[in-house]
């Protein structure tokens, strides 16, 4: 059981007060205290909870603080870290609205952090969605063909080797950075699509790869249709001999292997046949929810599927 704070009595407090209980209830949080403005402490409780303000906080002993306001999250955050309370203690109450919220795995995640290795943007816009720091550097990266395939056998070979540039970016050309991780002519290529120099998407690599969880990597495919039927076989073939944690986002029902996801909501724009109201930005930006318990999923419980 995890001891927080709740900073902030408002409107937005309101909205996960219920969410919040359940927690409770499920023995995941136990609440020590609620955080308000001195001018605004006119009890010593509320629903339950004590009322502090942030000057007790040195008094009182937690593991995190959830603040509820998504408005002023940035400025209230802000009031926390001049306490000297740590980063990644401080949560965005926002978290109680992703969908199956479990409070125990989501701490698991912050103190066991995930590496999602992923051939598209999509462990990004999780991270994104989760409100997670990046534990992977493979983030806005895309990868041509085969080369993730490559990668995904000895991912922590070719991480642990130096970034070097393939090709500059040129905006004039409309050419995107690529890079090149590996040695002795084993090596892989990253392209960089959202940088604009090589440069720019090294120093982010850098930065990135130094939170790199070993211990806890998680591996995300799918492979296209722009593959032949034969690259899909093998790709498939190699995605089964991983050991790590991983899911396979494939459109064909009648491929099964461990850890797959198959729906029309995951198809890919212009890789795989839509249906007539995909939308490529709501894959991409959370609609994995209507098919997957994602907290579930990136703690390697067998039961993500919400089938």
């Amino acid at each position: 059981m995890r001891k927080v704070i709740i900073w902030g009595m408002g409107y937005d407090y309101e909205k996960i007060l219920n969410a919040i209980n359940f927690e409770i209830c499920k023995g995941n949080i136990q609440v020590q205290a609620v955080v308000c403005k001195k001018e605004d402490k006119f009890c010593s409780k509320r629903d339950g909870f004590s009322v502090v303000v942030k000057e007790d906080l040195k008094q009182i002993d937690f593991d995190y603080i959830i603040i509820t306001s998504s408005k002023y999250f940035k400025d209230i955050k802000l009031e926390a870290l001049e306490l000297g309370i740590d980063s990644r203690k401080i949560l965005n109450g926002e978290i109680f609205n992703i969908p199956l919220f479990d409070f125990e795995r989501y701490a698991k995640l912050i103190e066991k952090p995930v590496t999602i290795l992923s051939d598209d943007c999509w462990g990004g816009f999780v991270y994104h969605q989760l409100g997670l720091e990046f534990s992977s550097p493979l983030i806005n990266i895309w990868w041509k063909r085969d080369e993730f395939g490559k990668f995904m056998q000895e991912p922590l070979y070719y991480m642990n080797t130096e970034l070097t540039m393939e090709r500059e970016g040129c905006i004039a050309k409309l050419e995107y950075p690529i890079g090149r991780l590996g040695t002795n002519g084993k090596y892989v290529y990253l392209c960089f699509v959202h940088d604009l120099s090589f440069n720019e998407a090294k120093i982010k690599w850098d930065r990135r790869v130094k939170r790199i969880n070993k211990d806890n990597l998680f591996i995300k495919c799918a492979p296209n249709l722009r593959m032949t039927k034969l690259e899909q076989d093998l790709y498939i073939e190699e995605y089964v001999k991983l050991k790590n944690k991983k899911v396979l986002f494939y459109y064909n029902e009648d491929v099964h292997v461990i850890g797959q996801v198959c729906d029309k909501r995951f198809a890919y724009q212009n890789n795989y046949v839509p249906s007539p109201s995909y939308d490529y930005g709501s894959y991409m930006l959370g609609n994995y929810h209507y098919c997957i318990d994602i907290l579930k999923l990136l703690n390697g419980e067998s039961d993500y599927l919400r089938y």
